[in-house]
């Protein structure tokens, strides 16, 4: 499934379900009252998170923070089987606590939605999560887990997206706030008392608490990638200098790409640095756009890796290099979890809300 298509179901079949999936809660509780006041213990937490690799990254914080409340918890993550790699990064939860859905067609999707449920019902979480903005599906699914509380965010009387009122602890979404606090608050709701409406009332994260994992490649994956940038450009010396450029972002906002002429022209000025070499990552898709960037810099002077890399080899990557340029996408948030300066360029978006993280890391905005 296309991410439009994705979203054309959200929009036309989502609040539709959401209200009947409300109407069928509220005449649930006549009988059955949810449980709405702290939660005290949780052995099993399920954090719904199906799209969006690089923000996947920020939930880090809030896996931390769940296990200092509830210390011996188990965390599990429902998310589309492209984003395994993203959880896998955070180095919290194993690979057979992760419910995986495929999207390259919908009879895939609803099928793994069926087993998946099927499973996570069987297992009786005591907490749901879902971390998602914009989609009733995550919160339909959320729902759909059965689990004995839940959380995630609510518009209340606010303009935003309708998702029903499913949830036992709702958090109103601040606008105000990074992303990687914004997730936090999600897991801080559920220690409040029940009288707190609207959720969340403590203080939330600042930028300095936020954490990200990091990672240290050894020596043998440092050396494997550097035969495949040599594999690709032979001029490439051990003390050459290597600047990535990822001159593409996610084609769900096709508006935080930077135009690719200025990237072209970008480069073109830093070859004028000895011994430098544009190195282009990306996914398989965009082969096009570095066939454009090679063709006009001279394949002399680039390593072309889009298509060509694992998350992992790309993070191992970014441990060699002096320097990455990106659009406002997710290699800006992989970059966190290593010290490779990176300059992320925002369009539509504020980095003070959804801004990198990590150690010399730049973002550049028009305001």
């Amino acid at each position: 499934m296309t991410p439009d298509l994705m979203r054309s179901l959200d929009q036309t079949f989502g609040p539709a379900v959401c209200f009947l999936l409300t109407l069928y809660e509220k005449i649930r509780r006549l009988f059955k009252p949810r449980h709405t006041g702290p939660v005290t213990q949780a052995r099993r937490i399920l954090f719904v998170k199906p799209a969006e690799m690089g923000s996947t990254v920020l939930t880090y914080s809030t896996l931390l923070r769940a296990r200092e409340l509830w210390p011996d918890c188990e965390l599990y993550f429902f998310v589309f089987a492209e984003n395994c790699s993203a959880v896998g990064l955070l180095g919290l939860v194993p690979a057979d606590r992760v419910f995986k859905l495929r999207t390259d067609s919908l009879t895939h999707f609803m099928l793994d939605a069926f087993r998946e449920l099927k499973k996570i019902r069987a297992m009786k979480f005591d907490v749901a999560v879902d971390m998602e903005f914009y989609s009733r599906g995550a919160a339909v699914l959320t729902y759909l887990a059965n689990a004995r509380a839940s959380s995630g965010f609510e518009r209340y009387t606010m303009e935003g997206l309708y998702k029903g009122s499913l949830l036992t602890h709702p958090v109103q979404y601040n606008c105000h706030i990074h992303t990687a606090a914004s997730f936090a608050s999600l897991v801080e709701t559920l220690s409040e008392p029940r009288e707190q409406i609207p959720h969340l009332k403590k203080k939330p994260l600042s930028r300095e608490e936020l954490k990200l994992p990091r990672i240290t490649p050894a020596e043998q994956e440092k050396d494997e990638v550097r035969r495949q940038i040599t594999t690709q450009n032979p001029g490439v010396r051990p003390d050459s200098r290597l600047v990535i450029l990822n001159v593409n972002a996610s084609d769900i906002m096709p508006l935080r790409k930077w135009p690719l002429e200025n990237y072209i022209a970008l480069a073109r000025r830093l070859l004028k640095f000895p011994n430098t070499f544009i190195v282009l990552t990306g996914v398989g898709a965009e082969a096009n756009l570095g066939s454009v960037v090679e063709r006009e810099l001279g394949a002399d002077h680039c390593v072309n890796l889009i298509g060509k890399t694992t998350i992992h080899s790309l993070l191992v990557l970014y441990t060699l290099s002096s320097l990455m340029v990106t659009n406002d996408s997710g290699p800006s948030h992989f970059a966190g979890l290593t010290e490779m300066p990176s300059l992320t360029l925002f369009g539509p978006e504020t980095p003070e809300i959804y801004g990198p993280l990590g150690n010399h890391k730049v973002s550049i905005t028009a305001g």
